[in-house]
């Protein structure tokens, strides 16, 4: 399965014929799509499969009860096919368990009806990598893996939900189960939400900071972790003899890669970098030494992040029968995960300290300090001001105080797991239904994540742990530099001079500077729409912002973007916002 979505109600009432004729049209924006759909007295069911995996998302059993699945579970235990894991999933899920899901490797997520009982379960995988959004209420439950059909339903209220969107200009997305929207609920890493007509529970099947730290020498720790990883990639991949990934001057495509090649699996790798970039010669050279059939494809001046997935698609789609014939040619290999997951980037010696410490507030004020973790207080109107003043270090301790390692710093780690890696990839799973590409991610198999965490987390600090598991994979690995992250263990080799390094301050302010006329013109746009959103933000301070940025006396981008962050948001809620207490 590819895209699900669905109306249950918790009374006698059934969904309209308008609603979920509404929920039909608004799953997939491809109209080649067949939308197959399952309705009874209280429920509506809708499901788009591309395909890509080639075995069948949904399984209704003799007496009605149906379960549909997003991704892949890759259990480790009870048969190979994706369909025997979801039956067996299903029929335990009938017994209230949930046992089968300890042992899922993928991502996935998941919904289990019951019309029997009249109960709806909702799933997500151990880190909720593939996500699953819902709303309820007293009378129904509507559900969707991509919050856009959420979004395009009009019997779902939507109303702003500042604090999640103050955490997206902030950190790039909500925390905990947040949303933009108040009301909308993402599941949480390995959780089952259950409902009833009387009630909703919430249980989680698997809990990160339980696993026990390894006791072993470093040797044998690298050499699990290697293990996980060759095992990760043999899982995903099955018998396949043909595939695609991408592949970067960085460290994490290009271990994916050579776990690929060393397998015996011809590999299509692309590159997406600026020409005279590090990321460029260094993803281009790799490709001719580990011998994969390469492509470079530049990227826009000024576009930092893109959208990969079309771009994927859209040179997977331009390439001839004699050039690809991959068993499953919409599925692609992602490094997605490496960096935070065994890079342990985003984490420093002082914070893991101070979490050591008890002083989990000095630590977040590190990590604030550490990221230029910012929200520009002085464009919002004075009653807006204290409601969004605190809410991003308390949004961090809140999600802290849920943790409990036996190494209170291993906690702080998990936090980014939890949040920041979980959330990367809802951009491409938003629009899957254009760009048709479902991902490989072996960094966020569940045995992998489980190997790394329970290594020490001090060998792992700045890239230290991952630079010496290099040396277990073929040597091609290292016979190429590649493109460090600044203040972790640099490249041994020998870098090329004149290529441009992606974190220094003088290539940055060349893909700013060819951001600044379109941040004015968005700014310019923004100021004189009908729906700016007066009650939250001083249009006059923000004009004032616009004109001395686009004057190069001082950047105001940030200020200016998250601007056009409350104003999105605004749009799509009719400039109705509430403060979440969540």
């Amino acid at each position: 399965m590819t895209l699900i979505a669905g109306i249950f109600s918790r009374n006698d009432q059934s969904p309209t014929d308008s609603d979920c004729e509404s929920l039909r049209q608004t799953i997939s924006r491809n109209p080649a799509d067949e939308v197959k759909t399952f309705r009874d007295r209280r429920s509506f069911f809708a499901k788009v499969d591309t395909g890509v995996f080639g075995e069948p998302g949904s399984f209704m059993d003799a007496n009605g009860a149906l379960s549909l699945l997003a991704g892949e579970p890759l259990l480790s235990s009870g048969g190979s096919s994706r369909l025997d894991h979801l039956t067996l999933i299903h029929n335990q899920a009938l017994r209230r368990n949930w046992s089968a899901l300890r042992e899922a490797e993928g991502t996935f997520c998941l919904v289990h009806y019951e019309p029997q009982t009249a109960t709806l379960a909702l799933v997500a995988d151990k880190l909720g990598i593939r996500p699953l959004y819902f709303w309820i209420d007293e009378e129904r439950v509507v559900f969707a893996s991509a919050l856009r059909i959420l979004e395009g339903l009009s019997f779902v209220p939507k109303k702003m939900d500042l604090r999640a969107v103050t955490e997206i200009v902030a950190l790039g997305a909500p925390l905990a189960d947040r949303t933009p929207y108040a009301g909308i609920s993402l599941l949480k890493s390995a959780e089952v939400v259950r409902i009833t007509n009387e009630d909703t529970s919430r249980e989680c099947y698997w809990r990160w900071d339980e696993i026990e730290e390894m006791r072993d020498p470093e040797p044998a720790c690298l050499a699990s972790v290697y293990d996980r990883f060759r095992t990760a990639t043999k899982r995903r991949n099955r018998n396949d003899t043909n595939t695609a990934a991408y592949l970067s001057g960085g460290l994490d495509s290009r271990c994916v890669v050579a776990a690929l090649v060393d397998g015996g699996v011809r590999t299509q790798t692309v590159n997406f970098a600026r020409p005279g970039t590090q990321d460029y010669y260094f993803g281009n050279e790799f490709a001719e030494q580990i011998g994969s059939i390469h492509q470079s494809v530049p990227k826009e001046r000024g576009d930092n992040v893109p959208d990969y997935s079309s771009l994927m698609a859209g040179v997977l789609g331009g390439l001839s029968l004699d050039q690809w014939r991959a068993e499953r040619p919409r599925l692609v290999w992602s490094g997605e995960g490496g960096s935070v997951l065994l890079g342990h980037v985003h984490l420093g010696e002082s914070i893991i300290e101070l979490m050591r410490s008890g002083k989990t507030d000095r630590a977040i004020e590190a990590y604030v300090a550490r990221e230029q973790i910012d929200v520009p207080l002085k464009l919002f109107r004075p009653q807006i001001v204290d409601n969004v003043r605190d809410v991003v270090v308390q949004g961090i301790r809140d999600e802290l105080n849920q943790l409990r390692a036996d190494d209170a710093g291993r906690n702080f780690y998990l936090f980014l797991m939890r949040n920041d890696q979980r959330r990367k990839l809802a951009g491409h799973f938003e629009n899957i239904d254009l760009h048709r590409l479902e991902f490989q991610l072996p960094f966020f198999d569940g045995a992998f994540l489980a190997a790394v965490m329970a290594t020490p987390l001090d060998l792992c600090l700045r890239h230290k742990f991952y630079l010496k598991w290099l040396s277990l994979f073929p040597p091609a690995v290292a016979a190429v530099p590649w493109q460090a992250y600044p203040g972790h263990e640099p490249c041994p080799l020998p870098v090329p001079t004149g290529l441009a390094y992606q974190w220094d301050e003088g290539h940055q302010a060349d893909e700013d500077a060819s951001r600044k006329r379109n941040v004015i013109e968005q700014a310019s746009a923004m100021l004189q729409s009908i729906d700016f959103p007066k009650d939250i933000l001083n249009k006059r301070k923000l004009r004032l912002a616009t004109w001395i940025h686009s004057r190069g006396w001082r950047d105001y981008k940030y200020a200016i973007e998250a601007a056009q962050t409350y104003h999105l948001y605004a749009q799509k809620c009719g400039g109705e916002f509430t403060l979440s207490d969540r």
